[in-house]
């Protein structure tokens, strides 16, 4: 009997962690806590004068060209971000071991009105729907001649689409099958197209927190911060609910999809203060460092 309950607790708390997480990536965005995870000051001082803030082939070089910029920033990662790097995916690696209880605990205590509720709460992740909003954002920044409307749009556009390509070049590379497969949490299957095997990582995690970190990061109303990382993590916990991903999956889509679009936002943020969180090994043990900077 003692045993059940201490079973009972420890799943509750998995689950209540894996909560947790996607809400201290929020607290960091809403708070401008710096994870370092894009360009330098010096890698990002042309772009941010040039930034697009309409569609045309000038926003499609952008979009090229900020891409090539991420896929060749962590050359410069010192140890505070590779630190950063090793603390998701860490955390990922925990989580990974304990796929198949969260998915047990959470399958015993689904609903109809949960089942209901998370097919409505999905939709904020998928590809098409998000389009169709940055689409409306655009418009009414054109119809009221509002650029900073137009320019939120097209960098969460921006952010879609990388993610999304680093997604499923991930999907494809590592083959992890699908809660819905019944394989296990632990079956992969490298280099397949199968949509039974493109469980990792979560694409709509993904996508909704590249939205969500491209909208905060051009905000500077709470609110809205708020809602936006709050809704992507009820599509990140969704996933998870409806059987389509694992824990894991969507705790690293999140995190991917948050540091892409924060450093898509900050490749063409003019100069700003914030804060910066370092966390970093001595010879002593670990450190942790917040500074008030600018850009």
């Amino acid at each position: 009997m003692v045993k059940k309950i201490r079973l009972k607790v420890l799943k509750q708390f998995i689950c209540f962690s894996v909560g947790l997480t996607c809400w201290l990536i929020s607290f960091f965005s809403l708070y401008g806590a710096n994870l370092d995870f894009s360009p330098s000051k010096e890698e990002r001082t042309e772009t941010a004068s040039t930034a697009v803030s309409r569609l045309g082939k000038a926003y499609l070089i952008q979009i090229k060209e900020d891409f090539v910029q991420l896929l060749l920033a962590p050359r410069k990662w010192q140890g505070p971000d590779i630190m950063n790097l090793a603390a998701v995916f860490g955390t990922g690696t925990v989580i990974f071991t304990l796929d198949q209880d969260i998915f047990n605990w959470i399958a015993e205590r689904r609903t109809n009105f949960s089942q209901s509720l998370s097919k409505i709460v999905t939709k904020a992740g998928d590809g098409a729907w998000l389009l169709g909003f940055c689409g409306v954002l655009y418009g009414l920044g054109e119809i009221g001649k509002n650029p900073n409307w137009r320019r939120v749009a097209l960098l969460s556009v921006e952010s879609l689409a990388i993610s999304s390509m680093s997604v499923a070049a991930l999907k494809c590379l590592i083959g992890r099958a699908r809660p819905q497969a019944w394989e296990g949490s632990q079956s992969f299957h490298p280099f397949s197209f199968s949509h039974r095997h493109t469980s990792f990582p979560s694409g709509h995690a993904s996508a909704a927190f590249s939205v969500a970190a491209s909208i905060a990061g051009e905000s500077e109303n709470r609110v809205i911060d708020l809602t936006a990382y709050s809704l992507a993590t009820l599509v990140a916990l969704a996933r998870v609910h409806d059987e389509a991903h694992w824990a894991s999956d969507v705790l690293v889509g999140s995190a991917l999809g948050y540091f892409i679009g924060r450093a898509v936002v900050n490749l063409h943020r003019p100069e700003k203060k914030r804060f910066s969180l370092r966390i970093y090994p001595t010879s002593q043990g670990w450190a942790i460092s917040l500074s008030y900077l600018s850009d």
